[in-house]
C-alpha cells in the first residue's frame, strides 16, 4: 500500500499541492488525472521521495518513506518517467539490465539475465536487444525503459508487494503500444502489486484504472471509481473546458469527448 496524507507543496508563494491525500492499494491501478499544472508530476515526485513536501507524510508498505534504505526501496519500487535522458551508446540489453542493479552487487547472476530476457519479451522488444539505444526512435526508447522498470520489480527481494510509479507511460507510443503498456500495468497490479499512473488520456483511464484521483489546481477534486469520478461536471471543472460523456450499448466503457464550443470551430 502507498499512502499520502495531507500533502502540501509550495514554490515560494505559489501553491502546487494543497492538502492532498490518497491511498493506493495492492491489486489496483490508481490513475492520477488533471489539467496541465494541476500538480500530478509533483505528487509523483513526492511519492518516490524526489521532492520533500512542505507538510504531510508518505508511507509505502506501512513504513514512512524516510525509514526505507534506498537500495531496499529500489528492490521493490520502480519509476517510469515521461522521458529518460541517456546519452551513452549502450546496447538495449544493458539498459534493461540497469533495472537489476539494486538486486546484485558486482556482477549480474543467471537470474538477472533471465529476468532481463523475460522483460524484453514482455515489452515486445526482444529483437532490439543488441541494438544501440541511441539509434532507436522515441517510442522504442520508451519501451526499453518500460522493460527496464519491469525488470527492476520482477522480483521484490524480501518484500511481498511491488510498486510501480508511471508518469505518462504512453509518452511517444502509438495507440497499440499505449494499450499494451497499460495492459502490462493492469496485469502487474492484478498479481497483488500497486500501480500509480499519471495519465492524460481520459478514455484510457476509464478502461484501465481501478480508481482515479482527479486534481484541480493542486487540490483533490474527486477520487473513487472511474465511473463515479469522470462525469461531465467534474471533468468540465477540472479541465476548465466543457466535456461530455457518451454511453453506448456497443461499447463496454463510456467515451469522453470535449464539447468544442462553436466559437472555437473555424472554417
Amino acid at each position: 500500500m502507498i499512502q499520502l496524507k495531507d500533502i502540501s507543496y509550495r514554490i515560494g508563494n505559489r501553491v502546487i499541492l494543497d492538502n492532498v491525500s490518497f491511498t493506493a492499494q495492492p491489486g489496483e491501478v490508481l490513475a492520477v488525472l488533471g489539467a496541465n499544472g494541476a500538480g500530478k508530476s509533483t505528487l509523483l515526485k513526492i511519492t518516490r521521495g524526489e521532492l520533500k513536501p512542505a507538510a504531510g507524510a508518505v508511507a509505502i508498505g506501512g513504513r514512512t518513506l524516510g525509514s526505507w534504505k534506498q537500495r531496499e526501496l529500489a528492490q521493490c519500487t520502480a519509476v517510469l518517467q515521461q522521458q529518460t535522458i541517456l546519452t551513452l551508446p549502450f546496447p538495449v540489453r544493458e539498459v534493461v539490465m540497469m533495472g537489476r542493479y539494486p538486486h546484485f552487487k558486482n556482477t549480474p547472476a543467471a537470474l538477472d539475465h533471465t529476468i532481463v530476457k523475460s522483460a524484453l519479451r514482455k515489452a515486445g522488444i526482444e529483437k532490439l536487444a543488441d541494438r544501440n539505444y541511441l539509434e532507436l526512435s522515441g517510442g522504442e526508447q520508451q519501451r526499453v525503459h518500460l522493460a527496464r522498470v519491469f525488470a527492476q520489480v520482477w522480483t521484490a527481494g524480501a518484500h511481498k508487494t511491488r510498486y510501480l510509479l508511471m508518469d505518462e507511460p504512453g509518452n511517444n507510443l502509438d495507440i497499440s503500444h499505449q494499450h499494451h503498456v497499460l495492459h502490462m500495468a493492469k496485469t502487474f497490479a492484478a498479481a497483488g502489486n500497486c500501480v500509480i499512473a499519471i495519465l492524460h488520456d481520459l478514455n484510457l483511464a476509464l478502461q484501465y484504472a481501478d480508481r482515479v484521483l482527479l486534481l484541480h489546481k493542486g487540490a483533490a477534486l474527486a477520487s473513487g471509481t472511474p465511473e463515479a469520478v469522470l462525469n461531465e461536471e467534474n471533468l468540465s471543472r477540472a479541465y476548465d473546458f466543457p466535456m461530455t460523456v457518451h454511453y453506448s450499448d456497443s461499447f463496454e466503457y463510456p467515451i469522453i469527448l470535449p464539447a468544442v464550443p462553436k466559437t472555437l470551430v473555424t472554417t
